[in-house]
């Protein structure tokens, strides 16, 4: 009986997360475009879609041939692609100055895509709360219509060799003044700002925040000591641990399900030590 509260809790907690994310947001259909309905530059647009098993090796042979910039990281090593061509002077700490759009991060089987074209910026990437589901977000720079951005972002999905499960539906993202997490959800507030932001690394930079390709470095601090979440649940890297607290990289699109886990008591930044005054 126990076993079946709890999860009849997570379950409730699942739906509520995703109602509240989708609070005040505005869909269009089908209709809504074919009636003439335009976006005005800023906006951003999303919609989701399943992928539970994406064929990276498609996507990434696709994205050489358009010639992406193609990041690729496996553990602590990174290797950067223009193309096809491996560029072996590319370093992580100079990421900033070369890699130029459009971008492909691979990260074991999770990927994300930035592009950002004359009229619009596109990004495909995990989504934070859905297991096995991505989401595709657009926002143009000039007025267009809706479903010229529909029939931008079902050509991305064609080039790039990604086929979600069913039709696209999009909606338009309503900006969070000060975004909180929903409640059973132990994470720290900036964190859950940066999942929910439209653009993950453009939230980081304007913030201060690190991302190493899709991941980022935080503390979990345990409920108990030595009950560790399961690290192939999360994509977690552990880096280090001592006592209750672990420190670990994890995919910025994991981070709420990490923040659920009954053997997480919160998900914070690390700390930074400041100069004395």
């Amino acid at each position: 009986m126990k076993g079946l509260l709890q999860s009849v809790s997570l379950l409730a907690l699942g739906l509520s997360l995703i109602l509240i994310l989708a609070g005040g947001l505005f869909n269009f259909s089908a209709a809504d475009a074919k009636a003439g309905a335009t976006a005005s530059p800023g906006s951003w647009y999303r919609a989701v879609f399943a992928l539970p098993q994406p064929d990276i090796s498609a996507i990434a042979a696709r994205a050489q041939q358009l010639g992406f910039w193609i990041r690729v990281q496996y553990g602590p090593q990174v290797a950067y692609f223009h193309g096809g061509e491996l560029c072996s002077e590319c370093q992580p700490e100079a990421e900033a100055s070369f890699l130029e759009f459009p971008q492909l991060y691979l990260d074991g089987e999770l990927f994300l895509a930035r592009l950002n074209e004359p009229r619009y910026r596109l990004i495909i990437r995990p989504s934070a709360e859905l297991a096995g589901m991505y989401e595709l977000l657009i926002s143009p720079k000039v007025e267009l219509a809706l479903s010229e951005l529909e029939s931008e972002a079902y050509g991305w999905l064609d080039r790039l060799a990604i086929q979600p499960g069913s039709s696209l539906s999009f909606t338009e993202l309503v900006p969070q003044e000060k975004p909180r997490p929903p409640e059973g959800v132990r994470l720290d507030s900036l964190l859950y700002a940066l999942v929910v932001a439209p653009d993950w690394h453009d939230f980081a930079e304007a913030r201060g925040l690190e991302l190493s390709g899709l991941r980022i470095r935080v503390i979990v601090e345990l409920a108990e000591p030595g009950v560790v979440p399961h690290p192939q649940g999360y994509h977690l890297w552990e880096e280090a641990r001592s006592g209750e607290l672990m420190r670990v990289l994890v995919p910025v699109s994991e981070l709420l399900r990490l923040a659920q886990d009954p053997a997480v008591e919160f998900v914070r930044l690390p700390y930074r030590p400041h100069e004395a005054g």
